[in-house]
């Protein structure tokens, strides 16, 4: 057994007392340095995903803020970044007014909640916005087809009705499209994406470049002098 002398004992308190005076300063100089100085348990407990609260209550509005910013975030193979904000930005105004809290958390769930949040957000947020960015994608894709490139003047308002055949189209048919897409990746938000990068677009604008290009030069034929 180690002897231990007074001398010895009273060296090792002082140096603990020394210890835990140190440790105290150190933490009131964090603390008035403007630091925040966490429990374990608040570090432990803290949330990874505060969906840009910046602690404060969750609302609707901020999660249709940070859903737009995810949105826009995104890698969009279909879409440039304006017609990506236009679809992002028109989706997230209308989920905002539609979806709870858990709803949007529910969002990227793979289970009941999720099926029915995405439903609800396909439905009633995205189908009532895609006319929006459908306009700006399908004129962009007339004005640089091969098809017209022999068209000069006249050519602003051939497009427009390639657009307005489109328009209707797509009302006719906004629910089969988010169908089709929901089957093939039921985890979804963005049904458009995956039918721009099908030939079906394609073979549908062609076809109405065609329809409106007969329409265009029949009507220029027999315009009255």
């Amino acid at each position: 057994m180690i002897n231990r002398s007074p001398f010895h004992i009273l060296t090792l308190v002082l140096t603990l007392l020394i210890c835990i005076a140190t440790l105290g300063s150190t933490i009131l100089a964090q603390d008035s340095d403007g630091e925040n100085v966490k429990s374990l348990g608040e570090i432990l407990n803290q949330k990874t995903e505060d969906y840009g609260s910046n602690g404060k209550p969750l609302t609707s509005a901020i999660m249709a803020n940070n859903y737009f910013k995810t949105c826009t975030d995104n890698k969009n193979l279909a879409f440039d970044k304006e017609e990506t904000e236009i679809l992002c930005g028109c989706n997230a105004a209308k989920m905002s007014e539609l979806l709870s809290v858990q709803e949007f958390k529910d969002l990227e769930k793979d289970n009941k909640q999720g099926k029915e949040a995405r439903g609800r957000s396909l439905a009633y947020a995205y189908a009532p916005c895609m006319k929006h960015v459908i306009e700006k994608k399908v004129k962009h894709d007339c004005y640089v087809a091969n098809q017209l490139n022999d068209i000069i003047a006249g050519k602003k308002t051939l497009c427009k009705c390639v657009v307005d055949r489109y328009k209707y189209f797509l009302d006719q048919n906004a629910s089969y499209i988010i169908m089709k897409a929901v089957q093939y990746d039921p985890m979804t938000l963005n049904p458009l994406e995956d039918y721009f990068k099908e030939t079906n677009y394609r073979s549908q604008h062609n076809h109405f470049i065609k329809q409106c290009r007969f329409q265009f030069f029949y009507d220029r034929d027999n315009k009255k002098h």
